[in-house]
């Protein structure tokens, strides 16, 4: 799948004017002539630029160029549907992670994603367990983010 220029010109300059318009809120300590919106701002205003050339170069090329172009994979219905179970993961990692917890519900998507991409149930279970546990030990003994525990408290057995 192809997007215009002009499209994806103007999704930069959305998104630099929406990054630009947090950036401002950050509040300035006082004595100090740069705050912790500065970075962000001259990022955005960057970005927000080649988003404007983007755009310039999409309306040039619209005669030549439609606004979208899908290719061949996006019309077999398998392969649409395999990557249309990516961003259902997704959602449904962010439907039932605070209730279920992260090592119960990131296991049954990746079990889902694996079984649905590569077909094998039995080695996608292992692969799916083994990882999510890893995953889980990194982010939380290492990097000490707080994963959602949900179900898994009331499981213990000691």
């Amino acid at each position: 799948m192809k997007f215009n220029d002009a499209i994806v010109g103007a999704v930069f300059v959305a998104f630099a004017a929406a990054l630009i318009a947090m950036a401002l809120g950050f509040h300035t300590p006082p004595g100090q002539k740069f705050g912790p919106g500065f970075f962000p701002i001259i990022t955005a205003v960057v970005m927000g630029a080649a988003g404007l050339g983007l755009v310039a170069k999409g309306v040039a090329q619209r005669t030549r160029q439609p606004l979208l172009v899908l290719d061949s994979w996006f019309r077999d219905r398998r392969l649409a549907m395999q990557g249309a179970s990516i961003f259902a993961a997704l959602i449904a990692y962010l439907a039932f992670s605070e209730t279920l917890g992260f090592l119960v519900t990131a296991p049954l998507i990746l079990w889902g994603l694996i079984v649905l991409l590569w077909g094998r149930p039995v080695a996608a279970l292992a692969i799916s367990l083994i990882a999510c546990f890893v995953i889980h030990q990194f982010f939380v003994q290492m990097l000490l983010v707080p994963l959602p525990w949900g179900i898994v408290p009331y499981f213990r057995l000691f």
